[in-house]
């Protein structure tokens, strides 16, 4: 039995098809603000842990994937039982560090109670951005800017939890991805990029995952809503990693 714990986007819709089609028997963990009314989905908030996990370990799921966007939760708003009770410290040091870390607490727990984190890109490998990788030569403008946002994320996220995106346009840094998220910093860079691109389409969005996160739970998606994005703000190209990138 495999336990899906799925937030917001379009991920969770297009791996729960894949499991429909290949008959394979899971449960749904539904953590986005939309309620689903259906067999074998349950609703809960993100910072019920302990109710989340009692409901994997009822139903003897052996496999976790997590996929879709979930909000972290604030350390007030967690609902504090007595299983909780016992690992709120260590609950609270994870969530003052960053998602990265949150994402860690989580999938080192599971483990320690025998339930196995995988990817979603097990049961959706065609998913993963080296699929969908375009041929076309980039300009060295192009590549000197992908090198050069890479390098500043990497920098970045070596130290600090921050974010995996940025827009680089001919050498300029347009906008780095923090709280608002992918499609809020591209959407924000909007007036930024007009003046500088005057019409003509130019500039990368690069999106790398940190060095500290776990590609199982936390891969780098560029979706349908960011390519848009992309195009109505005039950048050119989209650089996800190939193989630690999703397209979904």
């Amino acid at each position: 039995m495999i336990g899906l714990l799925i937030g917001d986007g379009n991920l969770p819709k297009v791996l729960i098809k894949k499991l429909e089609q290949k008959k394979t028997r899971f449960i749904a963990i539904n953590l986005s603000k939309k309620k689903i009314s259906k067999n074998f989905f349950y609703n809960f908030n993100i910072s019920q842990f302990s109710k989340i996990v009692e409901t994997l370990k009822k139903n003897k799921c052996k496999e976790v994937i997590l996929a879709g966007k979930v909000t972290r939760p604030r350390i007030e708003d967690i609902k504090i039982d007595f299983s909780t009770l016992k690992i709120l410290p260590k609950i609270i040091l994870s969530l003052k560090k960053g998602d990265s870390h949150a994402l860690d607490f989580v999938i080192n727990y599971l483990n320690r109670i025998n339930m196995k984190v995988v990817s979603c890109t097990k049961y959706l490998p065609e998913l993963l951005a080296e699929n969908f990788v375009n041929k076309f030569k980039l300009s060295k403008q192009d590549s000197r800017d992908i090198e050069k946002g890479k390098a500043i994320l990497n920098h970045v996220n070596k130290k600090y939890d921050v974010g995996q995106s940025i827009i680089v346009n001919k050498g300029l840094v347009i906008g780095i991805e923090a709280a608002e998220g992918t499609d809020e910093m591209i959407l924000k860079s909007s007036s930024i990029m007009k003046k500088i691109n005057k019409k003509m389409p130019s500039g990368v969005l690069i999106k790398v995952p940190k060095k500290i996160q776990d590609l199982r739970v936390d891969l780098p998606t560029i979706g349908y809503d960011t390519i848009r994005n992309c195009i109505k703000i005039c950048l050119l190209y989209t650089s996800p990693s190939p193989r630690d990138g999703l397209l979904s």
